[in-house]
């Protein structure tokens, strides 16, 4: 027991994705944001994300994980660093919905009866997010990120030798995402496709990343194209709602996220917006190729460093599927040595 040590998890679904909240067991991180806390996280200590999301302890297709902080920002109410196979997303839908889920389901921040305000700190900046509790239950969260979604460039082409000439759209919300018309490259978005999906989405972001790379006008590289986002066509019910299919592949985990999740969910609406396809304020369920879904909605339209940001509001449901302790033990071949020693309580 003396090389042992315990990491506090607690894990959170959202529409089928699986997101690993760590509550205790890790020191303090140094920095005075959430943003300079990840990337010495990211430089120093990336065993904590791959202890979290490799096997033997990771290794669900779906699998997120988060650190709780304390937050640099007056205001916020708590910080998060997520992690994912890819590495350090800025910002992300899902893992804030599942992040605060957990911070009120166990106490670590206060819950009400009734609507409860909270703010985190992303390293990409605020989130405001508002959760709807029940007899000590989290039934929905809608979150709105403060720094703006944006079109980055549009209407790309890229010559693939099994496909020919595809074309997309690279939109940033949290990371650079190239977003693709579905039918334009043959696919309905439903679950009998992930593998050829996977499959084609393995061959673009390699055809992708041969070719320069955007640059966030903050934040600036961000590395190479580690997501790629399908869009399927815009429906309208017989109620009048709107619903899309939404489909987002991420490498190196080769897979398909189960839910729709919500900064891809962002992503096609931006871009619908940005084509004149859809109105500002149009409320649109997205539906992943599993038929879980989100509601989103983009608010408002603003400039953002001389490009159209735009800001958006999603709303999703989770619910925690277990509260466990990770064993960290050194004797452990398996076990990540990249700095995990040092942070850990």
């Amino acid at each position: 027991m003396l090389f042992m040590k315990h990491i506090e998890v607690v894990d959170v679904h959202v529409g089928g994705d699986l997101h690993r909240i760590v509550l205790g067991g890790i020191a303090e991180l140094p920095g005075s944001s959430v943003l300079e806390k990840m990337s010495y996280l990211r430089a120093h200590a990336d065993g904590l994300r791959r202890i979290l999301l490799h096997e033997p302890r990771g290794g669900h297709p779906s699998l997120f994980a988060d650190l709780v902080v304390q937050p640099g920002t007056p205001g916020a109410d708590a910080g998060f660093i997520i992690m994912e196979l890819m590495g350090y997303p800025l910002i992300s839908g899902t893992n804030t919905m599942s992040t605060v889920i957990a911070l009120l389901e166990t106490g670590r921040l206060t819950m009400t009866e009734g609507t409860n305000q909270v703010v985190l700190e992303a390293p990409g900046g605020l989130i405001d997010v508002t959760a709807e509790c029940e007899n000590g239950k989290v039934t929905s969260v809608t979150y709105k990120a403060n720094t703006p979604t944006f079109v980055a460039a549009s209407d790309l082409v890229v010559d693939m030798p099994s496909r020919g000439v595809v074309r997309y759209d690279i939109v940033w919300s949290g990371a650079f995402y190239p977003v693709i018309r579905a039918a334009d490259v043959g696919f309905d978005l439903i679950r009998e496709e992930e593998e050829d999906i996977v499959s084609f989405s393995k061959s673009f972001i390699e055809a992708v990343n041969q070719l320069p790379r955007p640059v966030h006008p903050v934040f600036g590289e961000e590395g190479p194209i580690s997501f790629v986002v399908y869009a399927g066509e815009l429906q309208t019910g017989e109620d009048d709602s709107s619903s899309c299919r939404v489909c987002c592949y991420e490498s190196p985990r080769n897979s398909v996220c189960r839910a729709p999740a919500g900064v891809p969910s962002t992503s096609v609406l931006v871009n619908l917006v940005n084509k004149g396809l859809l109105d500002l304020g149009e409320c649109v369920r997205t539906v992943s190729i599993f038929g879980t879904s989100l509601q989103a909605n983009i608010t408002r339209k603003l400039d953002y460093h001389g490009k159209d940001g735009f800001e958006a509001m999603v709303t999703g449901s989770g619910w925690i599927t277990s509260k466990s302790q990770i064993v960290v033990d050194f004797s452990d071949p398996l076990t990540p040595q990249e700095g995990l020693e040092e942070i850990l309580n």
